[in-house]
């Protein structure tokens, strides 16, 4: 008998503005806001710079990563 796989998806924005993405992820010991763009800049961390503003991108961090408070973050209820 074949096993049925369902799939979930969630409606999440692609891009989350770097100081919201610290204060969600990094809950009680966030690191400075410029150390997180250092993170971007050096790649450590996926994001985009549009406009001077830093945004990380939520997609690539979740699928690169098998963090638990990540997973947590976007966990559908």
């Amino acid at each position: 008998m074949a096993k049925v796989i369902t799939q979930s998806s969630i409606n999440m924005p692609r891009l989350m503005e770097a100081g919201e993405y610290r204060k969600l992820r990094y809950a009680g010991r966030e690191p400075s806001l410029q150390k997180l763009k250092k993170w971007i800049d050096e790649g450590v961390v996926v994001g985009e710079i549009k406009g001077g503003v830093y945004f990380v991108d939520l997609q690539a961090e979740l699928l690169g990563s098998d963090d638990e408070l990540l997973a947590k973050m976007v966990q559908v209820a």
